[in-house]
């Protein structure tokens, strides 16, 4: 869906050039095959461009989108070890007092 939006941006600013260019041209005493070709060029460089910047931003975003998951990754080992941890203490703490309870009944 983002690709659809995204070409749909491009072509429009593609259309929108040629509607001002043919409105700044239609004044003078250029001919159509003159305006054709010279558009024609102007909109071929406008649509490299315009793949270039989204080429660019998609791999700015996958750029994003590695370091949150790594980030991501790295916290949840983070946790992960906090957790075994405490489950560590924990299971030492019942024993402890598991032991403590069998003298004071002894």
């Amino acid at each position: 869906m983002k690709r659809f939006f995204i070409g749909m941006l491009i072509l429009g600013g593609i259309i929108a050039a040629a509607a001002v260019i043919m409105k700044r041209r239609s004044g003078s005493d250029v001919s159509w095959d003159e305006f054709a070709r010279d558009t024609s060029a102007r909109m071929s460089d406008a649509a490299a461009g315009g793949f270039e910047t989204v080429t660019d931003a998609a791999d700015e975003a996958k750029d994003l989108t590695t370091d949150a998951a790594a980030e991501a990754k790295d916290t949840t080992k983070r946790a992960s070890k906090k957790a075994q941890d405490l489950a560590e203490k924990a299971a030492e703490t019942v024993v402890n007092l598991t032991e403590e309870a069998k003298r004071s009944t002894s």
